[in-house]
């Protein structure tokens, strides 16, 4: 099936027909998108958890602030999948050329532009995780379980944006290569640190669920 969604970003698809490309073996969209696709719904759960909120004093600034942000990571996330689908669609070219230098220059670059992505959503989802803690010492006892989702969302957008970004990274040359690109072995080590905090989070969360 030709990819009638590659040339629109997705906040203009309907999500059926988008998760119709996703099934698609042509890797365009991918795993990174679907991953900031997630990401996108587990902003508008924090919306949506949020607006329930009654704060008052000092908590309404800070109430005030987390929603502006969770609008605003709902939009980059739909960004990000837009880029990541488009990163990937330059690796599967690359990666269909005949065997030549050529085609391990392409495929090289197309591994360091699908990393970059990787880590662009991977940082872009721990800027959640102070919001979702305050989020879950305010939400209303009934929204609890939402917090729950959203976190657990979250939690899969930081693993799948560490094993593409690992993996990327794995496909560049080693020794001299890992120096030069260490900012992003620094954002995997983030990601690995993020998805501790995260785990003890939910494990507090479902404490307070189970009781």
């Amino acid at each position: 099936m030709a990819n009638s969604l590659a040339q629109r970003p997705i906040s203009d698809a309907r999500i059926g027909r988008w998760l119709e490309e996703l099934a698609e073996s042509d890797g365009n969209p991918g795993g990174g998108a679907a991953a900031a696709l997630m990401l996108a719904a587990a902003a508008a759960l924090m919306s949506m958890s949020g607006g329930y909120v009654s704060a008052s004093g000092t908590a309404q600034p800070e109430l005030t602030g987390l929603l502006a942000r969770a609008k605003q990571l709902r939009l980059d996330a739909l960004a990000m999948a837009d880029r990541d689908a488009r990163a990937s669609a330059e690796f599967g070219v690359a990666y269909a050329q005949p065997a030549s230098e050529q085609r391990d220059r392409h495929l090289a670059q197309a591994c360091l532009q699908a990393a970059k992505s990787s880590a662009a959503l991977g940082a872009l989802a721990m800027t959640a995780l102070d919001d979702l803690r305050w989020l879950s010492q305010h939400a209303k006892p009934q929204l609890v379980a939402d917090v729950a989702t959203t976190l657990g969302m979250l939690s899969a957008v930081l693993k799948a944006a560490s094993s593409n970004l690992r993996y990327d990274l794995s496909q560049l040359a080693s020794g001299p290569a890992q120096v030069k690109h260490a900012g992003l072995w620094d954002t995997a080590a983030s990601l690995d640190r993020a998805m501790q905090n995260a785990g003890e989070l939910a494990a507090r969360i479902d404490a307070r669920i189970k009781r």
